[in-house]
């Protein structure tokens, strides 16, 4: 079936539509990806028309299965989730975010076409844009900073002429770009990539075909030499420098190498230049002597050496800003030299110089990086005073740990006694009746089915067990419940087939896990389970009960917030205290009554680096024990600020996790069931 593709967009004339930032880098990604089998749905949503700043001819959409849509007219399942969104109705799953559509799409293409080996773009382990916004500084940068920065100063460009202000400042998240590209890249396992490349020279310095044209890429000066390799992918070429200082040179090895010549010097078919004394024997022997460590990797891309889905999105991005200046962009080669240079890199990519009939004029942003005119706007830096360190930090991964040693631990901990905070335990709804007869259920519910391991199987279902009899003890008739975090299901499918009037969403943003529930739910004929790819804060469906076990550290507390603003009654098993870490979205501490304590956003990461030390039958077992309380404490007291009521208790038995904390809450219009 065809995949419906969901994005931001309305018609504005009977031959032009508006969209946003990120939705025209979905079609940019279709476009490049051509053919992949979708059906363009655009929304006309209201909320965000003042982020449709990107104005599309309709002409150049002809080729693209497309229709206009508003939302109220959508689906209920659509509507739930931040656009843009891909629905796949064969297996009732959506898929919604920017990175979250954009690397489907290049799945989708990859195995449609699998000779073009679209899958590369995907990066190094598949893992370009995979983690959320949350937890990476390069998946913020990309779907969130600048989306939104860069939407606004496309808006002060085309204010420029018609206020007459000359004047425009970039914005903070196009100066972090610009400074990634100025740091070396991150490549795995560099070393062997620079043993290979290096041994590819030398085998072509000892063939005699080859070695005139490698002869022919180096540039000699008195003292050193360099030679550029370039390896050639299907999606971006890849560039290698080999730099070499003869005795008596100690200039940096990646100072320019001048182009002038003395003379020059013939060998064969390849003419290569020198200067001074040096000579093509000299150059031979510098080959020879090349070791691994005079090979430079070069940060083309914006995630290093190789073009990857990320690289697209930031394409687009740039493209319609330099639009917006009429494709003048001599100032902005001024202010971002190196995000120019990539952009150079970006359109000689021969899957973009070939999207020429397409939304994009790429012709013209060629022509622009070549003439480099003017556009009349004095671009002015912003202050980057208040940016941090970690801010400018743009990876994968999230950042290290906050690491707590013994004398920060004491002072939080007696900033909490003099503040008369203590935790508030009681008892599970069900007291000590919380397990369930697995016999009685079909296998495909049972945790083993969803490839836990034998050792552990035995705990998963007691964790399952304490969760589950508590939302049985909340739920009615006609209840949504969203499983938060879900991985494969295994809490949301036990609830699905127990409760059967009520509807169950699932939600996580790693696709495979997802997928691991299908086969269940098949075999389990439920149809009450509606699967959704996306980021916590991108599900905006209204629900009844959340629930989450052992969402990893801040995603608790996102779970918590997503339940408080629904008024939604809520389960919630935390975990990976230590990983707590403020975002876009959360600060720390959580509640007023910790605040009102003067408790810092440090104090409370010792606190959750000090409560991760739960493991059982170890020295400080109890104090993680306390701190972890604490840290429960302040999300328990959050919800009671908003009228919850709130009981703070354990799994059972407490040997079936370390983290066995369990936060249960209900609104005021909500009581709990207890039987």
């Amino acid at each position: 079936m065809v995949a419906e593709v969901y994005l931001s967009g309305r018609l504005k004339t009977d031959s032009g539509c508006v969209v946003t930032l990120s939705s025209s880098a979905v079609l940019f990604v279709v476009e490049y990806c051509a053919p992949v089998d979708v059906r363009i749905i655009f929304v006309e949503d209201a909320a965000a028309q003042s982020e449709e700043q990107i104005e599309l001819p309709l002409c150049a959409l002809q080729k693209l299965h497309h229709t206009f849509t508003e939302t109220e007219l959508l689906p209920l399942i659509i509507q739930n989730c931040q656009l843009p969104v891909i629905f796949d109705p064969q297996i009732a799953m959506v898929r919604s975010g920017l990175c979250c559509a954009v690397r489907h799409l290049v799945k989708l293409a990859d195995a449609t076409n699998p000779t073009k080996y679209f899958k590369d773009l995907l990066g190094f382990r598949q893992g370009s844009l995979r983690m959320c916004a949350e937890v990476s500084g390069w998946t913020k940068l990309c779907e969130v900073e600048l989306n939104k920065s860069l939407t606004q100063l496309i808006h002060n460009f085309r204010l420029v002429s018609d206020t007459g202000k000359l004047e425009v400042e970039l914005p903070q998240d196009l100066m972090k770009l610009e400074a990634h590209f100025l740091k070396p890249p991150k490549i795995h396992n560099d070393d062997k990539m620079r043993r290979a490349v290096l041994k590819e020279v030398k085998e072509e310095m000892n063939d005699e075909k080859t070695r005139g044209q490698i002869l022919k890429t180096c540039k000699l000066r008195t003292n050193s030499f360099l030679l550029e390799k370039e390896k050639k992918f299907p999606h971006g070429n890849r560039t290698f420098k080999l730099v070499k200082h003869f005795s008596g040179d100690k200039t940096d090895k990646k100072q320019t190498v001048s182009n002038k010549c003395e003379k020059p010097i013939q060998n064969g078919s390849a003419q290569i230049t020198a200067k001074g004394d040096n000579s093509v024997e000299d150059l031979i022997r510098g080959i020879e002597s090349l070791t691994y460590l005079d090979v430079e990797l070069l940060h083309l891309y914006s995630e290093g050496i190789e073009m990857t889905v990320a690289d697209l999105v930031l394409f687009v991005y740039l493209y319609h800003v330099i639009e917006a200046l009429n494709f003048s962009c001599g100032e902005l080669f001024e202010r971002l030299p190196r995000v120019m240079e990539w952009l150079g890199y970006m359109v000689k990519v021969e899957g973009i110089k070939t999207m020429m009939d397409t939304c994009f004029k790429v012709t013209d942003l060629a022509q622009a990086l070549t003439e480099v005119r003017s556009a009349g706007v004095m671009l002015s830096l912003p202050t980057m005073e208040d940016v941090t360190e970690d801010d400018m930090e743009l990876s994968r991964r999230c950042r290290s740990k906050h690491k707590a040693y013994k004398p920060d631990v004491s002072q939080a901990l007696r900033k909490i006694k003099a503040s008369g905070i203590v935790p508030k335990t009681g008892e599970h709804l069900r007291g000590s009746d919380v397990t369930l007869d697995w016999e009685t259920m079909p296998s495909a519910v049972h945790p083993k089915e969803g490839q836990v391991p034998a050792k552990r199987t035995d705990r998963k279902c007691q964790q399952l067990e304490n969760l589950v009899t508590s939302v049985t003890a909340m739920a009615r008739t006609g209840d949504v419940i969203v499983d938060f975090c879900s991985g494969g299901g295994h809490l949301g499918l036990a609830l699905a087939y127990l409760l059967p009037e009520c509807k169950v969403y699932l939600i996580e943003n790693k696709e495979e896990s997802l997928m691991k529930a299908i086969n269940r739910i098949e075999a389990l004929k439920l149809k009450n389970v509606i699967l959704y790819q996306c980021n916590l804060d991108y599900f905006h469906g209204k629900f009844d009960i959340g629930v989450c076990l052992h969402a990893c550290g801040s995603a608790t507390d996102m779970v918590l917030q997503q339940c408080l603003n629904n008024s939604a009654a809520f389960v919630i098993c935390p975990c990976c205290y230590g990983s707590i870490q403020k975002t876009h979205l959360l600060t720390y501490p959580r509640s007023q009554c910790f605040l009102d304590a003067d408790i810092t956003y440090k104090d409370f990461l010792t606190l959750g680096h000090a409560a991760d030390q739960t493991e059982f039958n170890i020295a400080l077992e109890e104090q993680g024990r306390y701190c972890s309380n604490l840290v429960d404490t302040d999300r328990a007291q959050l919800a009671r600020e908003q009228g919850y009521s709130v009981i703070l208790c354990s799994l059972q038995p407490l040997t079936c996790t370390p983290k066995n904390n369990l936060i249960l809450g209900t609104p005021n219009l909500r009581s709990f069931a207890v039987s």
